[in-house]
């Protein structure tokens, strides 16, 4: 059986996700946070207004990632969101 552990969910992934929006060279890296972004957005419609006008507006994951860390506050579920993205677009990356 193999099992796969993603590290700390509480780390900073700024950066790593700043890494993996610049890698338009790994289609499948690319396809992931594309898809990523509209599965987020999705989410996003879904929870009450309240929550959904605290989220940044974006459209891709750059844009979110950008808008959420100059943003100066930090939403939990976004935050744990982010984290998840960031982890598997970097196995993705590595994996292949």
């Amino acid at each position: 059986m193999e099992i796969l552990l993603f590290g700390d969910q509480t780390a900073d992934q700024q950066h790593l996700l700043r890494k993996l929006v610049q890698r338009k060279d790994h289609a499948v890296v690319v396809t992931f946070l594309e898809r990523s972004a509209k599965a987020i957005r999705e989410e996003v419609r879904k929870l009450p207004r309240a929550r959904r006008e605290a989220m940044p507006n974006f459209l891709t994951i750059n844009n979110l990632v950008d808008a959420y860390f100059t943003k100066g506050f930090k939403l939990p579920e976004l935050e744990s969101t982010l984290v998840t993205v960031a982890q598997l677009a970097h196995y993705l990356g590595y994996a292949e």
